[in-house]
């Protein structure tokens, strides 16, 4: 009896059994091609009948199970079939779909129809690289999430999406954001095995600017990581280099670098719009403030992530012409981390600001009120809008809401208005007079009182100097907000009320106010407005009358024509209140004696 190793090996024996199979296969072959291999079943599913729809793959299967070609092509059949049958469109064994090979197919069936849709080479002849490329347009994958374990290699194609590498992951999905919402094809791979390396460089430009502190310096940070730095100024449309690492062994604290620019109005709008270009090699942020001291980082107007050298572009803001901040360093916003170690250019990062004047946002052609709310995004006032929209992106992509408008009064208006008290009151004419409440102040001590229950937030004066004797109204009908309405009568300090409206029915708007007084020829008024309660805002105050115009006797208190001892009688009559009161100071007195002793006769 021989061994079993010299039987194993051989070599007349192994010849032996090759030939026979060799001779078996022929001869199967011939016979599988005429009897069993005609059915219209797939080679990759089970079904009652023997054989499949592929000669080639059909033989290569009953050859290794006959019973596939005698009886049911069973779970085994298509076991074989999906290892063994190269270039069969869904086998295992004729490749991914993503990546080139010397058969036709690929190993998804759906992929290789829709590929082949489109270059039928690909599937009656080879699947080459332009195939593999294909595939990742036409055969999306499954979204995946980065670093996690069953994400496959990042650089080997896989179905799904992402990949198990976290910052390559991250870098590669930056850059190309189906290789993590779909499958990760063969430009993604590419992708990986360019940006996915140790020790990568940013691109640096040939004028870059160098950051100004060394390696372990702590120069241009006044308050993130340090403190007693000075911001460095950079110039825009210029990259600026720096490094954010430290030596081995440094105790020298996190490194965050602060730059300063000026973004320049050359069109007189008074905006600008700012975009930037980020890349880092370690994990890094970028954001941009206010040129305040010390701004927080929640103050940022645009953030931006890097890593492994992947640019990282902001989309272009607008904002007032004037200086800002960029504040940079490692790890993630707002944590200053520690960063790498080493001061080599595998711990840079590059950075450039680019301004440009063409806003796509609202604020260069919007036409409502900065100080009131309408159903558009923006407002007429460029500078205005843009300061409002840093601090608010809703007032600038959707609508200015009642939001918009109170941030409009912080950022936009410098105080209270000329006329927040009632000796600053300013004139108002018969017709529309536009208001503002938002930085006004509410006058103390309290001015004779509302309307009954009424309460007021704040208020803004107005003088009526009448040229009329009859009705007028005074109103807000229409206005957003609502509003308490005073008449008065006498000096500041002195007011008499004579009117007041909380709720004017039939007027409009949000419980707006109206007042009716039985206005005199040369009477002075005084109008108060304000929000009952909150902020308020821009409204229009209303002046309406058909009374007729006074004449330009004002002596003639009868209206007879004639300056006479009747209007004498009556200036008397009213000596020291505000009855006959010529001149307008709020009393009758000797002052309206001599205008109508100079007046006396026939009125001209």
């Amino acid at each position: 009896m021989s061994d079993p190793v010299t039987r194993l090996w051989n070599p007349m024996l192994f010849a032996g059994a090759l030939l026979a199979a060799a001779i078996g296969l022929a001869a199967f072959s011939n016979r599988a091609s005429a009897q069993f291999c005609q059915s219209t079943a797939s080679c990759l599913v089970v079904h009652p009948t023997s054989g499949c729809n592929s000669q080639a793959c059909c033989e290569t299967v009953c050859f290794l199970d006959p019973t596939c070609c005698s009886g049911a092509w069973d779970s085994l059949c298509v076991l074989l079939a999906d290892e063994q049958c190269i270039g069969y469109c869904g086998a295992t064994a004729s490749g991914s779909c993503y990546v080139a090979h010397a058969n036709p197919n690929c190993d998804r069936e759906e992929c290789c129809t829709a590929v082949c849709a489109f270059d039928p080479f690909c599937c009656n002849q080879q699947w080459d690289l332009n195939c593999a490329q294909l595939a990742g347009f036409a055969c999306p994958g499954t979204p995946g999430t980065c670093g996690s374990p069953n994400a496959g290699s990042c650089f080997e194609t896989h179905v799904s999406g992402a990949c198990s590498d976290l910052l390559c992951c991250n870098a590669v999905c930056a850059i190309d954001p189906s290789c993590c919402n779909s499958g990760w094809d063969f430009l993604c791979v590419l992708t990986a095995e360019k940006v996915c390396v140790a020790g990568c460089v940013p691109v640096i430009e040939p004028n870059a600017q160098i950051e100004i502190e060394q390696c372990d310096q702590r120069q241009n940070d006044p308050c993130y990581a340090t403190s007693g730095g000075t911001p460095q100024v950079i110039e825009v449309g210029r990259q600026v280099v720096g490094t954010l690492g430290r030596s081995e062994g440094s105790s020298s604290p996190p490194d965050a670098d602060v730059y300063r620019f000026t973004a320049v109005d050359t069109d007189g709008d008074g905006i600008a719009s700012i975009s930037i270009t980020f890349a880092a090699s370690p994990e890094a942020w970028l954001v941009l403030l206010p040129d305040t001291a010390c701004a927080p980082i929640s103050a940022a107007i645009r953030t931006l992530e890097s890593q492994l050298c992947v640019d990282a572009v902001t989309e272009p803001v607008c904002v007032p012409a004037g200086n800002y901040r960029l504040v940079i360093a490692a790890g993630n916003p707002p944590q200053v981390a520690v960063g790498p170690i080493g001061c080599l250019g595998s711990n840079q990062y590059t950075a450039k600001v680019t301004v440009g004047q063409l806003c796509s946002s609202p604020c260069a052609n919007a036409t409502g009120s900065c100080f009131a709310p309408h159903s558009t995004p923006g407002c007429a006032d460029a500078a205005c809008c843009a300061s409002v929209c840093i601090a608010d992106e809703f007032c600038c992509d959707t609508a200015w809401d009642d939001t918009c408008v109170g941030l409009a009064g912080q950022a936009c208006l410098s105080g209270p208005p000329a006329n927040d008290a009632c000796g600053g009151a300013s004139p108002l004419v018969v017709g529309e007079n536009t208001l503002n409440t938002l930085r006004a102040t509410l006058e103390i001590p309290a001015t004779p009182k509302l309307c009954k229950g009424a309460s007021i937030s704040r208020d803004v004066w107005f003088t009526f100097d009448s040229e009329v004797d009859g009705p007028v109204d005074f109103e807000t009908c229409g206005a957003w907000f609502d509003t308490v309405l005073s008449v008065y009568e006498g000096p500041c300090g002195a007011l008499v009320p004579i009117g007041c409206s909380d709720t004017a029915f039939l007027c409009g708007g949000l419980n707006a106010s109206r007042v009716t007084v039985a206005a005199e020829c040369g009477a002075r008024y005084y109008i108060r407005v304000g929000p009952k309660s909150g902020l308020g805002g821009e409204i229009t105050l209303r002046v309406v009358t058909e009374a007729p115009a006074c004449t330009s006797c004002v002596p003639d208190l009868n209206g007879d024509g004639l300056v006479n001892a009747s209007d004498l009688s009556t200036l008397l009559g009213a000596w020291g209140f505000s009855g006959a009161d010529l001149n307008g100071d709020g009393t009758t007195n000797a002052q309206d004696l001599s205008l109508l002793l100079g007046a006396w006769g026939v009125c001209p």
